[in-house]
């Protein structure tokens, strides 16, 4: 509030003659050229919508969730002299065991049968079983909360780090040919034939090569160790993925000769080798959480296609008033294979805020890994490989699988213990929240911004033979067993398929802290990070349920056990039907 200029003050004695020099009212005119602030007096419309994008897109929580279809083919079937096993097998020599009885008295056959289908299971449910899991003399006392736990232990993991430098070893079946390499040296290859103007090479696992690109290779014609592709596959169904040609411009001498093995690595640009050449390594996982914070149930009604096989066994008459049907003489039901599908989830939020994968970008996959304990003894210590070893060679499992070959041996500790002063039998430890273990061959090329898995990680169960005898004609040390695949995939966030670059001098605003600098275009290379609820024209994004501040992911995941020799878990090439003039 201020006076107006224009105003006058007289004094009082100036105007009136008994007017005494006191001001006694004044009319000044009034203007406002302030206001009072007051806090929080502007208002906005808000979506909730928007609220509950906005919180999604910040979070960093998941709860992860997978449904198991447990698969298994029971395959191996064997003798044993120890008791609690050969009570409680699903015989196939019944029969045969009741004759000589019936007609000798005794018999020198042991109980040959499967082990059932509990055995594998990935919740026990023989808490019941006189002399095996209850009662006096039984191998393992059953208590009931451990029946999650005592076949398999379920973890959640990340892909933490690369282990360039494991050894490993590969076996083609068709070339009969072997080879023994580092993880860095890249994919391993043999020269199949060099005829028609055309080099043409077999890799004993996808090579993941493109037309238009080149590859570098362990072997060099005179220091030329860069060539072009030429064509992929030989010309049979299936074989693009393991077969490539390099064209002969007249090469001579010994190099490009039939049976020539060596090592190649992809490369997108021979100007630029050092940013375009792929590397390659082991992944490592890191686990994330405990065996308690699995939480593992059935999945209601939900079984898979597969039916149970079952059969009844109960008592034979064979002689005046005596019986048998099992070596107790009680009848039962066994089980040679099952068709429950489980669900696996945890029981702890995952945070990945301050998490970076193996090629330290923010964290987008997650993986459910399963690992064999086998706590009831029948097997040895698993063992560990990739896809590439699993094939018979020479109609018996690859020596890579021997107990004594210490380079497929997994960190995991095995245990021993002795039952009713029996054993030892061997199980496996538990893994707890930090510890790593190996995972997936892959390829990585830093220009393309992108990883590629060249052969899965498998772990292999064998039974141990001095309590169960499988009389398949495999070494002992070598034996028959089943694969599995330990690292189930979950995505959390997807990378985008284009890649983004942006010049160092343009000033981009958003350039992510994982981007690649490529010295050549002077600028950086990235796949950006999908939004929650995106999902681009090519169906690349992810939309899972958000509440209460997290996200559920969800997956189906099929968990197999693979006979070995029985089929293999990939099939590198399709062969080409017969034809003739008829057909």
């Amino acid at each position: 509030m201020v006076v107006n200029e224009s105003s006058k003050i007289v004094l009082g004695s100036k105007r009136y003659q008994n007017s005494v020099d006191v001001v006694e009212s004044e009319k000044v005119s009034l203007s406002q050229n302030s206001k009072e602030f007051v806090e929080y007096d502007r208002s906005i419309d808000v979506t909730l919508p928007q609220v509950f994008d906005d919180e999604r897109q910040k979070s960093n929580i998941f709860r992860p969730t997978t449904k198991y279809a447990f698969i298994f083919k029971n395959q191996y079937s064997g003798e044993t002299q120890y008791q609690p096993y050969s009570d409680y097998l699903y015989y196939v020599n019944l029969e045969s065991i009741v004759e000589q009885i019936a007609c000798n008295g005794t018999t020198n056959n042991l109980w040959q049968g499967f082990p059932q289908y509990t055995e594998f299971d990935f919740i026990r449910n023989d808490n019941d079983k006189v002399g095996y899991t209850t009662g006096v003399g039984n191998h393992q006392l059953f208590v009931n909360k451990s029946a999650t736990t005592y076949n398999w232990t379920h973890y959640l993991s990340y892909p933490f780090s690369n282990n360039p430098n494991k050894e490993m070893t590969a076996n083609d079946t068709q070339t009969l040919t072997s080879w023994t390499w580092v993880a860095n040296e890249g994919i391993p290859f043999t020269i199949a034939s060099n005829e028609n103007s055309n080099i043409l090479f077999k890799c004993p696992m996808e090579h993941g090569l493109n037309l238009g690109e080149y590859v570098e290779l362990s072997i060099n014609y005179n220091g030329q160790t860069v060539f072009p592709i030429e064509s992929l596959g030989n010309g049979g169904s299936g074989s693009d993925e393991y077969y490539f040609s390099l064209y002969n411009v007249g090469y001579t001498g010994t190099t490009f000769d039939p049976f020539t093995i060596g090592t190649l690595k992809r490369v997108l640009d021979p100007q630029n080798i050092i940013e375009t050449k792929s590397t390659y390594y082991v992944r490592q996982n890191k686990i994330l959480t405990n065996v308690e914070d699995a939480v593992l149930t059935k999945a209601a009604f939900d079984n898979s296609i597969f039916n149970l096989k079952t059969k009844v066994e109960k008592p034979i008459y064979y002689g005046p008033q005596q019986t048998l049907a099992t070596p107790t003489t009680l009848p039962r039901t066994s089980i040679l294979e099952g068709s429950q599908n489980y669900t696996l989830s945890f029981n702890r939020d995952i945070d990945v805020t301050n998490l970076i994968d193996n090629q330290k970008r923010p964290i987008t996959e997650l993986f459910f890994t399963t690992i064999w304990k086998g706590y009831w003894g029948w097997t040895n210590k698993i063992k560990q490989g990739h896809e590439f070893n699993t094939p018979l060679f020479f109609g018996i499992p690859s020596q890579w699988w021997n107990l004594n070959n210490t380079l497929s041996d997994t960190n995991i500790p095995a245990q021993q213990y002795s039952s009713n002063g029996v054993g030892p039998f061997t199980y496996m430890s538990e893994l707890n929240e930090g510890d790593v273990i190996d995972g997936d061959f892959c390829e990585w090329n830093d220009y393309d911004q992108k990883e590629r898995v060249i052969s899965r990680y498998v772990n292999k169960i064998t039974f141990n033979q001095n309590f169960f005898l499988q009389n398949l004609g495999a070494p002992q040390l070598n034996s028959y067993g089943y694969y599995y695949y330990p690292h189930n995939s979950i995505q959390i966030k997807v990378f985008s398929e284009y890649i983004e670059e942006g010049d160092v001098d343009a000033n981009i605003v958003g350039i992510p802290d994982y981007a690649f600098y490529s010295n050549t275009s002077n600028g950086f290379r990235w796949r950006d990070i999908y939004p929650y609820g995106f999902i681009d024209t090519e169906g690349v994004g992810l939309d899972y349920p958000f509440t209460n501040g997290k996200h559920y992911p969800y997956t189906n995941t099929i968990f197999r056990l693979f006979p070995e020799g029985i089929g293999n878990l990939n099939i590198n090439e399709i062969v080409d039907p017969t034809t003739d003039d008829c057909e």
